[in-house]
């Protein structure tokens, strides 16, 4: 199986200093097909980008971990999509008590895109009485809303429910059993050097390196249900064969097709459970027009093609230079490729 066309469309790009590295991996349900890794971790110091080489995953963060721990809250009778979220927290039910776990997941909640907790102070443990007090939400149900709020309160609902972190949730119960062995929140200083580095912060007067991008993930302590986790190509293919019509998966075989049924198909975007499904290119490219998937804000995305039996794990630290680097169409150019190569 060749891939020389996407493979010299990444070197051009780093090349051209559109970003300034990339691994690109490639699996069906059994094996990885592909995984190579192009241009630079870090380029102060000078560090070359490895297929181990460990991203900040940014909002995959959503789905490999939140979502992925919901549904199996959900398969183990601990919660029920249709329960209220004010069911777990009471003091959300004045003003929020519409706001079911399903809406959290499939971003029709209402609630806007993000609340600067690390800009208003408030600590992690503060996080439901502020958003109990949450005027701006609109309506359940009347849009796609892509919210780091809906994410940040399944991260609680899971601690409330199972008596332990996120973090430690999903390593138990899905990275272990999964073997995805350097996935990881809050990675230890002995990683640093595995690490793509991200952006450059002026407050830090460097980039910023081993640590998460997401302000308030950082200002939360590393961990929480929208951002946060750390995990290689190789790992994050894994996760994607738990999803396919794989013997080795986590999930039941119902709550796989549950996650990707479409919940929002009134609605613009389309959404299943924790992924964002095909309604557009605008993610897959022109090639891969069914699918689901989820990208994340430092560059980073997964897509897994049902037709073509293909996950596509596309990791960069497209952030690295700065906010520039037009991410979706050098995604799309990627997809369109590995999908005529792989015919």
């Amino acid at each position: 199986m060749s891939f020389s066309r996407v493979e010299e469309f990444i070197e051009t790009a780093i090349h051209n200093k559109e970003l300034p590295g990339a691994v690109l991996a490639m699996a069906n349900a059994k094996d990885v097909l592909y995984c190579k890794a192009f241009g630079m971790a870090h380029t102060e110091p000078q560090i070359s980008m490895t297929e181990q080489t460990i991203f900040d995953c940014a909002s995959l963060t959503k789905v490999t971990a939140t979502a992925s721990s919901i549904l199996l809250l959900l398969e183990q009778g601990f919660i029920d999509l249709d329960d209220s979220i004010s069911y777990y927290f009471p003091g959300l039910k004045l003003m929020h008590e519409e706001v079911k776990i399903r809406h959290l997941l499939t971003h029709t909640s209402g609630f806007q895109a993000e609340i600067k907790f690390y800009k208003e102070g408030i600590a992690y443990a503060d996080v439901i009485e502020r958003i109990a007090q949450e005027t701006g939400r609109k309506k359940v149900e009347q849009q796609v809303i892509y919210s780091d709020v809906n994410y940040i309160l399944l991260g609680k609902l899971i601690e409330q429910v199972t008596g332990i972190s996120l973090a430690e949730y999903a390593d138990k119960n899905i990275f272990q059993p999964l073997r995805m062995h350097n996935t990881v929140f809050n990675p230890s200083v002995q990683l640093k050097g595995k690490i793509a580095a991200t952006e450059y912060r002026t407050y830090l007067k460097k980039h910023q390196w081993g640590e998460v991008h997401d302000e308030n993930a950082l200002y939360f302590g590393g961990v929480s249900g929208h951002a946060g986790l750390f995990s290689t190509a190789e790992d994050l293919a894994k996760f994607a064969q738990s999803f396919m019509e794989s013997t080795h998966s986590v999930f039941h075989e119902h709550t796989k097709q549950l996650a990707k049924q479409n919940f929002t198909n009134k609605l613009e975007e389309q959404r299943g459970l924790g992924w964002q499904l095909y309604s557009s290119p605008s993610f897959s490219g022109q090639y891969l027009r069914e699918g689901f998937g989820h990208t994340g804000f430092t560059g980073t995305s997964l897509w897994i093609s049902d037709e073509k039996q293909i996950a596509i794990i596309l990791l960069t630290n497209r952030v690295h230079f700065g906010r520039s680097c037009e991410i979706q169409r050098f995604r799309r150019i990627v997809h369109n490729l590995v999908a005529l190569e792989n015919e």
